[in-house]
């Protein structure tokens, strides 16, 4: 549901998009088809949205600069520019050189796509499926094929796979489920799984905050339990794992007459999925479907402010930091 995607500085040249008024509109609705469900790959170690700004975005006309200004912040803002390793030689000294880096990346960890110019694809020496020409980018069936929702079974594979793109370079991840309890394989399984994805981006994994959102242990009918045990519990079931990441468990329950903890999230600073059927993760020969689909931005952030000790509807009952 979210989808990397490399773009080529040369795309960003005055004499490229500057020179044609029909590719200036296809870069812009590009950046903002971004804001949906895509990332852009920032080789380089950032160095490439530094190199966008600097060399090519200020010798645009003020109209056209402006939009793909507004764009790259946007992207920025929901981090959506994802770093990528530095080049183990000096700085990239053309458009061949970018082009090879994304290529790199590529090889890695596989992109949904490499954005390129017609000049550039030219005079490189070999097509790859991956590869995007900007005057038809719109239209190429990388682009098309993003979809917003997943049906899976609730089984380790599935998750895996799904949670893999999720997680893997998300800073922040809270995992929301009323149910949720330490006690129950089903849902540890999961709390594992995503500690295991969460910034495996293929190199140096990058740690994290995790935020454990569950129920009222007093009400768990399977294993009823005070606020205090249940904390205790989720420290111990947690500090048994290798992870390199910071963990929080909060437990949260209704004000009278208030909202009841019903609906179940991923949430990352990324994006935020909605997990109707519950985080639980299956083992049986035949685990049930579900679709999974992604929030927008606005409900992504609402979601978030819920969880939020001064902006929650609900009450919360404890919380423990490891």
């Amino acid at each position: 549901m979210l989808y990397e995607f490399a773009i080529t500085p040369d795309v960003f040249r005055v004499d490229v998009v500057g020179a044609d008024p029909v590719l200036e509109l296809t870069l812009v609705q590009l950046l903002r088809g971004l804001y949906d469900n895509g990332m852009v790959a920032n080789l380089h170690k950032d160095r490439w949205i530094r190199h966008i700004r600097d060399n090519h975005v200020a010798t645009l006309s003020p109209t056209l600069r402006d939009k793909i200004i507004t764009c790259l912040n946007v992207l920025e803002n929901r981090h959506r520019l994802v770093r990528h390793p530095r080049r183990v030689q000096s700085d990239p000294a053309s458009d061949k050189e970018w082009l090879d880096l994304a290529l790199e990346s590529h090889r890695r960890i596989a992109l949904h796509g490499i954005v390129l110019s017609q000049p550039l694809l030219q005079t490189y020496s070999h097509n790859d499926n991956a590869f995007i020409e900007l005057s038809i980018a719109l239209d190429a069936p990388q682009w098309h094929n993003r979809p917003r929702s997943r049906t899976l079974t609730k089984s380790a594979a599935d998750y895996r796979a799904a949670l893999t793109p999720i997680l893997r370079y998300a800073r922040t991840v809270s995992l929301v489920d009323p149910y949720m309890s330490c006690h129950n394989s089903r849902f540890f399984d999961t709390v594992r799984l995503c500690l295991d994805l969460t910034g495996q981006r293929g190199h140096t994994p990058l740690p994290a905050r995790i935020h454990i959102h569950a129920g009222d242990p007093q009400e768990d009918y399977s294993h009823q339990e005070s606020i205090p045990n249940r904390l205790a519990a989720w420290e111990q079931q947690l500090r048994s794992l290798q992870h390199p990441h910071r963990i929080t468990v909060f437990l949260w329950g209704s004000h009278p007459r208030g909202e009841t903890l019903h609906d179940r999230y991923i949430l990352t600073d990324q994006c935020g999925i909605s997990v109707p059927a519950g985080l639980d993760c299956r083992t049986s020969s035949t685990p049930n479907s579900t679709t999974w689909s992604l929030l927008d931005e606005a409900d992504r952030i609402k979601r978030l402010q819920d969880f939020d000790p001064a902006t929650s509807p609900y009450r919360l009952l404890g919380k423990s930091e490891l």
